[in-house]
């Protein structure tokens, strides 16, 4: 039996959960009038997808990931024009690409595809039953459950990134030299080095043939670094000549002024009216003792006091109170110290963006992440580590796990080293090794 409705009144987890928990074997359709999808099921797995969009197309995905360069992608267009045979056996037989490369890149690209879905606010879907496609297509195994979790994920991860970039329209401005930063992968890299200062956050996307999700994404990796700045939108005034009115025999209202047209987005409020300038100070403020004691000083040099009531003696005033983000820094480190590794990390980077926050802070952050990761490689946990599931992804559902941790799981099949894994999942190095981590302390995988 085929079904179809609107995402507005069944969200597409609902959906895929129904079609792979009934089963189905079909393909789903799902169009919101700009860009048409096909996820094609067997059995209740999904087995392949399909794209209109441009930017999903094999070629483009491998070339924004820069597992190719554009010139081989145009190359083997050619070529399969002429040949009639899919483009990824093209780059294969063309040496771009090994075999177990393209498999991971299409399971990724499938991935993305659907991810992308869980950003639309509306879409007609149907499923059309027992129908999928005649012609060849590389088949794959998606976990329905992995996808629900990550999709899920994203979506709370679109409301972190429109706190730092509130829309695509904003234009990102590099505030730093990012070939000089080594703490960035090979897909952020190439995503910020489209940035030049002009291009909105949705022209990069579209220009650079990388979905909207992972272009913010990366820029707001770098945002609370202070390494970019995103710049409110241009507006564009446009004037609209009002003609003079004819002499009215009877009175008649005003012409329409020129209104300054806008693109459409989220309006800025206005600013706030400017704060008073306080009045200066009638004697001048203390300043703080060069010797480091904290204690302030007033022009002579001598200690300033407080004058203590009740006839008691006069002591010295107390050092300042130490910053939001130098309170974090210190529990961070003794979190660290006491092997609390999970606690160390959130508060190293908490602090990279509390108040107080400076250069110095920033490298006690970098020191504190290097630190954390040199505790996890000796604990079994490095780029080189093969986890292995010891149940089974039924029973890991029923845990208490994150969408983070699900996604992670459904990458391990006791084969794929954490590096290989982390080449299909957008999280960074450090993340998934403390993740992996967790995971063998509470007993879900075996390093």
């Amino acid at each position: 039996m085929g079904i179809s409705g609107n995402l507005k009144t069944m969200v597409l987890a609902e959906l895929l959960q129904w079609l792979s928990m009934g089963q189905k074997t079909g393909t789903l359709v799902i169009d919101n009038r700009k860009v048409t999808k096909r996820i094609f099921f067997e059995n209740g797995m999904i087995i392949s997808s399909a794209s209109t969009d441009p930017k999903e197309y094999l070629g483009r995905f491998l070339a924004s990931h820069g597992f190719i360069p554009e010139d081989t992608v145009n190359e083997a267009v050619a070529r399969q024009i002429a040949e009639k045979q899919l483009i990824g056996k093209i780059l294969v037989n063309m040496g771009a690409i090994s075999e177990e490369d393209l498999h991971q890149m299409l399971l990724l690209k499938a991935e993305e595809s659907i991810y992308d879905i869980f950003t639309w606010e509306e879409a007609d879907f149907e499923f059309l039953d027992d129908v999928l496609p005649s012609e060849t297509m590389i088949r794959m195994q998606l976990d329905v459950q992995g996808l629900v979790l990550e999709g899920t994920r994203r979506v709370d991860e679109w409301e972190r990134i429109r706190d730092l970039i509130p829309t695509p329209l904003h234009v990102p401005v590099s505030v730093v030299d990012f070939d000089s930063i080594e703490d960035i992968d090979e897909i952020e890299r190439q995503i910020l080095a489209w940035v030049d200062d002009d291009r909105t956050v949705e022209e990069i996307s579209q220009e650079a043939q990388i979905s909207l999700f992972q272009v913010a994404s990366a820029f707001a990796q770098q945002v609370p670094y202070g390494r970019l700045k995103m710049v409110r939108p241009r507006i564009i005034e446009v004037k609209v000549e009002v003609p003079a009115p004819e002499a009215p025999a009877q009175p008649q209202a005003p012409p329409m002024q020129a209104i300054p047209q806008q693109q459409p987005m989220m309006a800025y409020p206005q600013a706030p009216n400017p704060v008073p300038q306080q009045a200066p100070y009638a004697h001048p403020p203390p300043s703080y003792s060069p010797s480091g004691s904290g204690v302030p000083v007033g022009e002579s040099g001598r200690p300033l006091h407080y004058a203590v009531p009740d006839g008691g003696s006069a002591a010295p005033a107390p050092p300042p109170p130490a910053s939001e983000a130098e309170e974090l820094v210190r529990t961070a480190e003794g979190a660290l110290k006491s092997g609390d590794l999970v606690s160390a990390l959130k508060s190293f980077r908490k602090a990279k963006t509390a108040p107080g926050s400076n250069s110095m802070i920033e490298a006690a952050v970098r020191n504190g992440e290097s630190m954390i990761q040199q505790a996890l490689e000796r604990e079994g946990v490095g780029m080189e580590s093969v986890p292995k599931l010891k149940c089974g992804m039924d029973e890991l559902t029923k845990l208490e796990i994150s969408p983070q941790e699900g996604f992670m799981l459904t990458r391990v099949d006791g084969s794929y080293n954490l590096k290989s894994i982390l080449k299909m999942s957008p999280m960074p190095p450090l993340d998934a090794q403390m993740l992996f981590w967790r995971l063998k302390a509470s007993g879900h995988v075996l390093l």
